[in-house]
């Protein structure tokens, strides 16, 4: 062998040597922070799922009773550094009545990092179900519907829990018994229609009185038109309480 290659096998060896022990350094270092780190230094799983949830509460209206509400768990190999800030949190829908959520948590200092955590919920509502058989084109009052505690999943069609929004509104279609009454099955009805004859009740603190009178405008429930007194010919405003009726005050 020759000095020269001596000489190079002698530097390769070195470099490989040096390699090594850099190599031993960085793990070593690695298995002596890992845990300061996982103890001092990481946001914990728990806080995460906790921000999920509290935002999902928070968006939820208050007339609504939350029976069930639960994070997805994190994989255990995921680390993130613990925030400076309090986390950030974010729905990717606009809706705040869903059994499933998708929320994004977010943390922008001292490390920017964001993961998604999946959110389920079971919410409970009064809400309003047809009492009975509700025919084509019939106008909904009262005794056709009452308040029952039902399991709801989303609000893409409009559910009701306030009888004022459906008294009036007439039927699209022929509705069963016991069926959660929604958007999609009713229309605005008319219930007095312009030229045809309507009842009259005037009414004050003393006395009730009725009398016959002729629409001048078509009119829906708690509409106020314009009516004339048929006896009298006087055209005053009145409000609409029912098919061919309304009322004033005197």
């Amino acid at each position: 062998m020759t000095p020269k290659t001596a000489q190079l096998s002698y530097t390769r060896a070195y470099t490989r040597t040096r390699f090594f022990i850099v190599l031993f350094i960085n793990i070593l270092s690695l298995c002596c922070l890992t845990p300061a780190l996982a103890d001092k230094e990481l946001q914990s799983h728990d806080s995460i799922r906790t921000a999920a949830i509290e935002y999902v509460r928070a968006q939820i209206p208050k007339d609504i009773k939350i029976e069930e509400i639960k994070a997805g768990k994190l994989d255990s190999r995921i680390h993130f550094r613990e925030c400076a800030e309090p986390l950030e949190a974010r729905a990717t829908m606009s809706r705040h009545i869903s059994s499933h959520w998708t929320i994004n948590i977010r943390c922008s200092t001292p490390v920017a990092w964001n993961i998604y955590i999946p959110v389920k919920t079971r919410l409970i509502q009064k809400i309003l179900v047809s009492q009975t058989t509700i025919t084509r084109g019939e106008i909904i009052s009262s005794d056709k519907v009452k308040l029952v505690e039902r399991e709801i999943s989303n609000q893409n069609q409009k559910h009701f829990s306030n009888l004022k929004d459906i008294i009036g509104r007439q039927a699209r279609r022929t509705i069963r018994p016991d069926r959660v009454i929604n958007s999609s099955m009713l229309q605005q009805a008319y219930l007095v229609h312009k030229k045809e004859p309507v009842l009259i009740f005037a009414q004050n603190r003393r006395i009730s009185i009725s009398m016959k009178g002729t629409a001048l405008k078509n009119g829906r429930y708690n509409d106020i038109i314009r009516v004339r007194n048929n006896s009298s010919k006087k055209i005053i405003d009145a409000v609409v309480i029912k098919r061919g009726v309304v009322a004033i005050n005197f």
